[in-house]
């Protein structure tokens, strides 16, 4: 079927046909400029041979914050667009929601006729994601991921999620008891043993907004309830043949209202992590530093945060290091980063032992730009983002013989 103004919608899986024309219709309202009829050099910026789709799972559900889509998220939306490929939406909910398939694309001949559609088309994908809201109670991140993954091709741009990554729904129920701060490995051989490994995810990446990110009633999480989250869907994602990676912004702010219910995940007020067989990840929006220096833009909150990680420091068997992690900003040489990453380094380093924590407990290195998790700091076009470059812009502890990238 085609839908009004030349966007395309294919007949999603398990939903109405009305669905996917709702979807449609938001997406192509004032998407309407005519393409010239004759082909110009210029007109390659409309290439249809060599499309990348990407799968977005996202909607509000309780006790996360209301969706908006982050700068990073934009830049892969805006990057499926201009190679002329396709989103497949689907909502979170505890049983997910798939809500059809659009183009962000175009098939006009002219340029700009064709960058004018994709740049509209770009602004009514973001108005509708932010417009989602789950309906029905619970969460289900794994079986949503598993939808948005289907079809994407041959050369996918990936799968976008937004959303906490807190599954309070089977077979992933981080509502049960402990599941929370369980070893991912085993989190894994779980769900291999079952078959419930996503299918279609071998050489995606998924890449993650808003991760351990809360409101309502769902407490906040602690820096090792936080770091072991990433932890597990890190290693499941792999597990199923992708590769996570965690786009930077905190989601922030209240919960939508009137949303069906999600069941609060229990968060233990004194970390019980002790082998300390992962990298503990604190990112730099949580320690707030101002930039380019070393100096907390909020003491009291830094260390507030710092205080949830004092008493599994002090349990821990040996030495934990401070590593620092920079962005690397377009700099020529890595030898100014270092030295930032480093003052970071040690500027946590004293928080802790200003908390209690045994300064012989305690080392610092810093690595500026030049570690194994560095990620791109370019968007699809090739220019400088400074919101994939916040990612780069971290603290990370390890025990001995703990890689920095787990």
């Amino acid at each position: 079927m085609r839908a009004a103004r030349g966007v395309s919608v294919r007949r999603p899986r398990a939903r109405s046909l009305r669905t996917a024309v709702a979807v449609a219709a938001v997406l192509a309202a004032g998407a309407g400029l005519a393409a010239c009829t004759s082909a110009t050099a210029a007109g390659q910026a409309c290439d249809q041979s060599n499309k990348r789709n990407l799968g977005v799972v996202a909607g509000s559900t309780a006790n996360a914050p209301a969706i908006t889509v982050p700068a990073s998220a934009t830049a892969q939306l805006k990057a499926v667009g201009a190679t002329n490929g396709s989103v497949t939406v689907v909502v979170p909910s505890g049983t997910p929601q798939t809500m059809g398939t659009t183009s962000l694309g175009s098939t006009a001949q002219d340029a700009i006729v064709c960058q004018n559609d994709q740049r509209t088309k770009l602004t009514q994908i973001g108005a509708y994601l932010a417009g989602l809201k789950a309906a029905t109670p619970e969460v289900d991140f794994l079986g949503a991921i598993g939808q948005a993954a289907r079809d994407l091709g041959d050369h996918p741009m990936g799968v976008l999620v937004i959303g906490s990554g807190l599954q309070t729904a089977d077979p992933l129920n981080f509502a049960g008891s402990g599941l929370l701060y369980a070893d991912p490995a085993q989190v894994v051989s779980d769900l291999r043993s079952r078959n419930l490994l996503p299918t279609d995810l071998k050489g995606v990446t998924v890449y993650w907004s808003g991760l351990g990110d809360t409101a309502g009633a769902q407490q906040p999480l602690t820096v090792p309830a936080r770091s072991n989250l990433a932890a597990i869907w890190t290693a499941v994602v792999k597990a199923a043949g992708g590769t996570l990676s965690l786009l930077p912004e905190p989601a922030s702010g209240p919960a939508a209202a009137g949303l069906p219910a999600v069941t609060p995940v229990p968060v233990e007020a004194v970390a019980t992590k002790t082998d300390w067989s992962h990298p503990v990840v604190i990112r730099n929006s949580d320690l707030h530093f101002v930039k380019d220096t070393a100096t907390f833009s909020d003491p009291s909150a830094a260390q507030q945060l710092l205080s949830t990680l004092a008493p599994s420091i002090e349990q821990s068997s040996g030495v934990i290091t401070i590593t620092g992690t920079a962005s690397k900003d377009q700099a020529t040489n890595n030898t100014a980063d270092t030295a930032l990453s480093l003052r970071r380094a040690n500027a946590v380093k004293a928080a802790l032992v200003a908390l209690g924590v045994p300064e012989a407990k305690l080392a610092t290195a810093g690595v500026g730009f030049q570690w194994c998790g560095w990620q791109s700091e370019t968007d699809a076009s090739g220019s400088y983002s400074d919101a994939l470059a916040e990612q780069n812009r971290s603290v990370i502890l390890t025990s001995a013989g703990v890689s920095l990238c787990g």
